[in-house]
């Protein structure tokens, strides 16, 4: 069996309003292939890189121009999404297996094919190198950066990141540093330790975020176990578009739910709903952040008080 390794380089739309909803919410369109081909024992066999025209987002995405140095004239010289993917996939042949660097390259891909009406599980059963390197390297940072992985084996970095054949080369580069034999022996134990949600869609059409924890459509959610409804505890934010609690039910069983909103247009906000199950430490870790965010009310409170009194008192 031969492995793939792949990185894909996508444009984003150019503001919330412009981006596509239908047939899913398309966060980034496909615009570059990059991958390397490799034998059983991670011997190079051959490379490639397409360039892919794009069908909805024609226009780079400020961010995006910036770190890959794609302008739009480029963009128009590419393949379409449909022929760019057959040549791949043909290239790839029958028996591989991809590694990329993180998840989101292949969801980016499950997406793009699903966009385009192909078939979305094509290289579903993947490799993220993060974590094999995460466990060899003993690394505190989960999503640790391709560059920086790369400057912590010595890896030489002498091409422009954040193009996608230069990025799947220096992937190729990170596994010849590390014992790949053992990481792909053991890698079920890395992600075994990785929770999947038990159930994930999109609630589209919110008016606003100070809505996004009471609309009904949100928040009535059933048990994943039994049906029943969910009766969730306060709602701690992350940021003003994402949040997350404790949803416990009356079978006994309690999960974690994650909400995080896209906004699409003014007034109209996406939100993303994701439910895990619930162990004892992620519990745990709830009720600490819980009540660290009440001490650090309370605090406020006092010193507002505090400040009020002074007021007073220097007005004697």
């Amino acid at each position: 069996m031969n492995y793939i390794i792949m990185d894909l380089e996508w444009n984003q739309a150019v503001c919330p309003a412009k981006m596509v909803r239908t047939p899913l919410l398309l966060y980034g369109e496909i615009i570059q292939i990059g991958a390397v081909k490799t034998d059983d024992k991670f011997n190079l066999i051959d490379k490639i890189k397409i360039n892919v025209r794009p069908k909805y987002y024609k226009k780079m995405n400020t961010h995006v121009a910036q770190i890959t140095g794609i302008t739009d004239t480029q963009l128009t010289s590419g393949e379409t999404f449909p022929q760019a993917f057959k040549r791949f996939k043909e290239w790839c042949g029958n028996e591989f297996r991809f590694i990329t660097w993180g998840f989101d390259d292949l969801n980016m891909l499950a997406d793009n094919l699903t966009l385009h009406g192909l078939d979305p599980s094509f290289g579903s059963d993947y490799i993220n190198l993060q974590l094999i390197y995460n466990r060899q390297l003993k690394s505190e940072h989960l999503q640790c950066a391709l560059s920086t992985a790369a400057e912590s084996l010595e890896i030489p970095l002498d091409v422009q990141v954040h193009d996608a054949f230069n990025d799947a080369y220096l992937t190729y580069e990170v596994c010849r540093k590390l014992d790949m034999v053992l990481g792909i022996a053991e890698y079920s134990e890395y992600t075994a330790a990785i929770p999947q949600p038990l159930f994930k869609d999109a609630v589209n059409d919110i008016e606003n975020l100070k809505k996004m924890v009471t609309d009904s459509r949100v928040v009535g959610l059933k048990c994943p176990k039994c049906g029943e409804t969910l009766a969730l505890r306060q709602w701690l934010f992350g940021n003003g578009k994402s949040c997350k609690t404790i949803a416990d039910c009356g079978c006994g069983e309690s999960f974690l739910v994650k909400l995080k909103a896209c906004m699409i247009s003014e007034r109209n906000f996406t939100v993303m709903r994701t439910v895990f199950a619930a162990d004892d430490g992620d519990i745990t870790s709830y009720e600490n952040k819980l009540k660290k965010r009440e001490e650090r009310r309370r605090q406020a409170t006092e010193r507002i008080k505090s400040e009020e009194n002074d007021d007073k008192d220097g007005d004697v």
